[in-house]
């Protein structure tokens, strides 16, 4: 079989993008095919190991294969973005990767009452005896973002070398606790997941359901949802634009960039909308699609003006941003980094183009491809600023129809959403109306496998910089 132009050893078809392959299959995709696709995501539970890769044509695969006697093949010899998700599936299921590039935990930091708690057989141990992870130098409390993220380093003339990242600490059981749930009860959880995603968490989650079901959404829904999601966008821009200017000493840069959130959140809640857009995206679609034209009209009048003067004021502060934090193209072509990381260091790739009714007119061209710190945030800029041409192009033909395929149910879906730090994938699982597996990709996912040699070489007090120009938010990834 095939899928795109790359060749696929025989398997099960069991979803619409989703294949079974024995063990043999398996290495011999891995081992084949790593120059022709991306991996996304992998994850693996007691049953089966899968891997989430991009095609051309940002066709998405998902591939699976059975745990055999709670082992497989490891996919981060081929694909060394695998290898969180193989070191999160030992904490979780117990599963064992053969030549894992890791298999440290990720997860389990020596304190849980249970090893491997989501297996059919958790074993229990005295609290306190398990392996703990070691003591990071810069505590997760300690760092500048938000969210638990440790950092761990060797000081060397000055500069950190042998950097580690640890997210332990911020991990709350969301996956065990989703499954079982009817698509309507979850929600309010999956709203929740990440402050960088209350929009585009639910509404990939949302899009893998609907694509399970085979439901179809009206398209003046379908344009409401596209308009917060460019809101959204432009919200978080904004308050990693304000975070990056205030470690940078650039403070009247970071108050413009703040006041120009606050009048956005103010804006939210004057159009019946909460000030983070928490719960924006509902199963069922929302009674306020047509409040959202005045919505736009307003957000555009009050937020393009503020946008014009970071911009004029953002060149003061260039010069301390170069070189920090800098991620070459190679590394965010072989780790599929999505987002504004991936965009500024020359890996344009925006799943936005794959949304059913998106408005290509109004989308950008190419990216940076400097890779640091002031790209990121030059991308930012440019991103904002696109969000309000892509939110008035949306209005001028709100709920326009375009063309639908139909596809049968097969209570398995995979959807996707564009967010503001990159793509956000879901997949799930029905079993008679409620959810039997959840799977999450987060952007931060492939980044985790990078961090630390991007940030070698800086000196510790540039860590608050670099970590705020990346736009991190570990809770997306600590499950």
């Amino acid at each position: 079989m095939t899928e795109g132009s790359v060749v696929l050893p025989e398997g099960e078809r069991v979803g619409l993008f989703h294949y079974r392959v024995t063990a043999e299959g398996w290495l011999h995709l891995l081992q084949q095919n790593v120059r022709l696709m991306s991996l996304l995501g992998f994850w693996a539970d007691e049953e089966w190991a899968t891997a989430l890769f991009l095609l051309q044509g940002e066709q998405p695969l998902l591939l699976s294969t059975a745990v055999v006697q709670g082992r497989y093949q490891a996919a981060s010899q081929y694909f060394p973005a695998a290898q969180w998700g193989e070191r999160m599936a030992r904490d979780l299921w117990g599963v064992e990767a053969w030549s894992a590039l890791d298999d440290s935990p990720a997860l389990d930091d020596g304190s849980w009452s249970l090893a491997a708690p989501l297996s059919a057989r958790p074993l229990p141990v005295s609290e306190g005896t398990g392996q703990p992870l070691p003591r990071c130098r810069i505590a997760p409390f300690r760092t500048a973002i938000s969210g638990l993220l440790g950092v761990d380093y060797v000081l060397a003339d000055g500069v950190m070398q042998q950097v580690e990242v640890q997210i332990a600490a911020g991990h709350r059981g969301v996956l065990s606790r989703l499954v079982g749930l009817t698509p309507q009860e979850a929600m309010p959880l999956v709203a929740r997941i990440s402050a960088g995603g209350f929009v585009a968490h639910p509404l990939a989650f949302v899009r893998a359901l609907e694509q399970a079901e085979n439901r179809q959404i009206d398209p003046r829904e379908r344009d409401r949802r596209l308009i917060l999601l460019e809101v959204e966008r432009l919200g978080l821009h904004l308050f990693d634009l304000a975070q990056t200017a205030h470690q940078a000493g650039a403070g009247l840069m970071a108050s413009l960039c703040d006041h120009a959130r606050e009048h956005l959140a103010g804006l939210c809640t004057a159009h019946g909308l909460s000030r983070r857009l928490t719960d924006s995206i509902r199963l069922e679609g929302s009674s306020g699609v047509d409040a959202m034209i005045p919505f736009v009209q307003a957000v555009v009048q009050g937020v393009a003006p503020r946008l014009e003067q970071i911009r004029q004021l953002a060149r003061l502060s260039d010069g301390r941003l170069k070189t920090i934090a800098t991620v070459p193209t190679e590394l965010a072509w072989d780790y599929a980094l999505g987002g504004v990381i991936g965009r500024a260091s020359g890996r344009y790739l925006d799943m936005r183009y794959m949304d059913e009714g998106v408005r290509t007119r109004a989308m950008g061209g190419a990216g940076r491809h400097e890779g640091d710190a002031w790209a990121r945030s030059r991308q930012r800029l440019a991103e904002s600023q696109e969000a309000l041409k892509i939110m008035e192009c949306i209005v001028a033909d709100y709920g326009a129809e375009s063309e639908r395929q139909a596809m049968p149910r097969t209570d398995e879906g995979l959807g996707v959403a564009e967010g503001a730090r990159g793509d956000v994938w879901y997949h799930v699982v029905l079993k008679e109306g409620r959810l039997a597996s959840v799977q999450i990709r987060d952007p931060l996912v492939p980044l985790l496998a990078v961090l630390g040699s991007v940030l070698e070489g800086h000196e510790p007090e540039q860590l608050g910089l670099a970590l705020v120009s990346l736009g991190l938010s570990p809770a997306g990834v600590a499950l």
